[in-house]
């Protein structure tokens, strides 16, 4: 399935959002997920399925001062 990921088209071939970071090398690590303008809850990304064409913001915080 192809969906558009920071502003990317991606054939992804997970069917979840846990799926998509782990395709992305981000698994484990804190990332935060907006999907279609929404923001996908972290203890949700195991079974928040993807759908064909969603578009979606891959982003890591970072801290500093």
């Amino acid at each position: 399935m192809t969906v558009t990921v920071n502003g990317k088209p991606r054939e992804v071939v997970g069917r979840t959002v846990a799926d998509l970071l782990a395709e992305l090398g981000l698994e484990g690590q804190f990332a935060l997920v907006e999907r279609n303008g929404e923001p996908v809850e972290r203890d949700a990304y195991t079974r928040f399925e993807l759908r064909e064409g969603d578009s979606l913001v891959v982003a890591r915080p970072v801290a500093g001062g």
